[in-house]
């Protein structure tokens, strides 16, 4: 009987700590890990400041890391030029957890996997159609910077198309405040900016993505609306934009919708 009482008092002991290793596992994994969300349409930039936020890595670390990125292990950064703007609208936007001291690499690996997993449905039909992966998130950059609501986003995506197929500047005020910072107004010397990624004076897409998009946006650059709208002007009070064919039409929006 002793011994069976010394075996069922080393058994409830061992039980013990057993537990006590696991919930004190499951505490330090708590305390030491940090959660931070990546919102739709952030540059790069912005990334590294919220992680800098967030303690983890610093953003010169991470930015650095994200400049000298030579990975191709993933299928949609095979053909992606290497340098500064490789990773740009790759860092997949949303809510991440990480150990603290995780390291700008493997932080990067997480946003790309994640990237990857939401463009799986993707995959297929832009193998297929052979359509340029940094076109289309480049694309979708713009869309994600201009959308106010989901309804616009396939629609601003024809205008794109469109305008490309017309061998007419795209003219996007998105790609104006990606070099100049945020404005609340743009202005004609604004648009008189010298750089590649001022669409009004250059033609076709800007020479990388200016944000990191969301998959509403990548959808829309991949499936865009099948129209003939060359222009679009925000309406302030709902949020969404006033299409348009003729530059006609345009003028007469702009006139009823900016104040």
């Amino acid at each position: 009987m002793k011994f069976k009482k010394f075996i069922f008092i080393i058994v409830v002991f061992i039980l013990a700590s057993y537990g006590i290793f696991r919930l004190g596992n499951a505490l330090y994994k708590k305390v030491n890990t940090v959660t931070f969300t990546i919102p739709e349409g952030y540059t790069t930039e912005e990334v590294a400041q919220v992680l800098q936020k967030s303690g983890l890595v610093t953003e010169k670390d991470f930015i650095n890391e994200a400049d000298n990125w030579t990975d191709n292990n993933y299928w949609f950064l095979k053909g992606v030029p290497n340098g500064k703007h490789k990773l740009d609208g790759f860092l997949y936007p949303d809510t991440y957890s990480f150990q603290k001291n995780t390291s700008s690499k493997i932080i990067i690996n997480k946003m790309l996997k994640t990237f990857e997993t939401n463009m799986e449905p993707n995959k297929n039909y832009i193998t297929k159609n052979k359509l340029n992966i940094k076109n289309v998130i480049t694309t979708a950059s713009l869309i994600e910077k201009e959308a106010g609501k989901d309804v616009d986003r396939p629609k601003i995506a024809s205008v794109i198309y469109n305008r490309l197929n017309k061998n007419m500047p795209l003219q996007i005020d998105a790609t104006i405040l990606y070099v100049i910072g945020h404005r609340d107004k743009l202005y004609n010397k604004d648009l008189a900016v010298k750089s590649p990624y001022n669409t009004y004076l250059n033609k076709g897409l800007p020479p990388s993505p200016i944000c990191n998009p969301g998959i509403k946006s990548i959808n829309a650059a991949i499936h865009p609306a099948n129209t003939d709208y060359l222009y679009y002007v925000l309406n302030s009070k709902t949020n969404e934009h006033v299409f348009s064919k003729t530059y006609a039409e345009h003028a007469k929006n702009v006139s009823i919708y900016i104040k």
